[in-house]
């Protein structure tokens, strides 16, 4: 008996694979065999399908977008953007909150560029917090481009964030440059909670005893001013330190300390 032909096995034969393959095989004629360029297909296949995923779950409203991925390593010199790997987030452009907003429409005399600022934040908040829980790193730049402000206007709301809230934004240039881990001044004050001496602190961070005791009371008296309710900018005023350094202080001691953001702290 002769075999049949399946009717229904051209149908596989009409994927975008295949016709790729069909093509380095006859136009481009690259050699290694049909083997190395199905490896070559499937790579190709894996790109596609990370750069244009499916929109089954994907609601209106949300934002498709290719940035770097959080390896959770420093940058290196040298190295150029698109030899980073890449990862494609889905990003809560417009929510449900945000038509609301715009439904309700009412505000007070003299208050509506305090509002649109106050929405800006919140969306910058939430879009890079949601492409950081799916790897992802955005730049001021994208965020300038997604939001269609201004590269300042777009720091300011993160700047502004981070100081009304003691949270920090993993934005792809913080984030790459200190990597996933934290700064030498916050490690040495998480080892300081985790009950090591300042000698034995100093051996594990690779820092002086004088420098570890340094950081350490920049630490207590980061806690004694939120004790006092004060807020981030007014700790870094009097400390003489960076609001960014504050920040890192304040994050740990809310790990830490919970007690210190209760009853409406500004740091809070």
């Amino acid at each position: 008996m002769m075999n049949q032909v399946n009717p229904y096995g051209s149908i596989q034969k009409r994927t975008f694979a295949a016709a790729l393959l069909h093509r380095l095989e006859t136009e481009w004629g690259l050699l290694g065999g049909r083997r190395i360029l199905q490896m070559l297909v499937d790579d190709v296949e894996e790109l596609r399908e990370e750069f244009f995923p499916a929109l089954d779950n994907v609601g209106s409203g949300t934002l498709i977008w290719t940035c770097t991925k959080d390896e959770g390593c420093k940058a290196k010199p040298g190295k150029r953007t698109e030899e980073y790997e890449t990862v494609t987030v889905k990003l809560p452009l417009i929510t449900a909150e945000d038509v609301a907003d715009r439904i309700e429409g009412r505000t007070a005399p003299g208050k509506a560029a305090e509002k649109v600022k106050e929405r800006d934040k919140k969306r910058v908040a939430r879009i890079v917090k949601a492409a950081a829980e799916q790897g992802g790193l955005l730049t001021v730049a994208e965020l300038s481009v997604i939001l269609n402000k201004s590269m300042e206007a777009v720091r300011s709301c993160v700047r502004e964030w981070e100081e009304e809230t003691g949270e920090l934004l993993a934005l792809k240039g913080y984030r790459m440059d200190q990597g996933s881990r934290p700064t030498h001044k916050r490690e040495i004050a998480r080892l300081h909670e985790e009950g090591l001496e300042p000698p034995d602190i100093a051996r594990a961070s690779g820092h002086s005893v004088n420098s570890v005791e340094r950081y350490l009371q920049d630490y207590e008296r980061v806690r004694m001013l939120l004790k006092r309710k004060m807020s981030i900018e007014d700790i870094s005023t009097t400390i003489g330190r960076g609001k960014r350094v504050v920040l890192e202080y304040v994050e740990l001691a809310r790990k830490y300390h919970p007690e210190l953001f209760e009853g409406g702290n500004p740091a809070s």
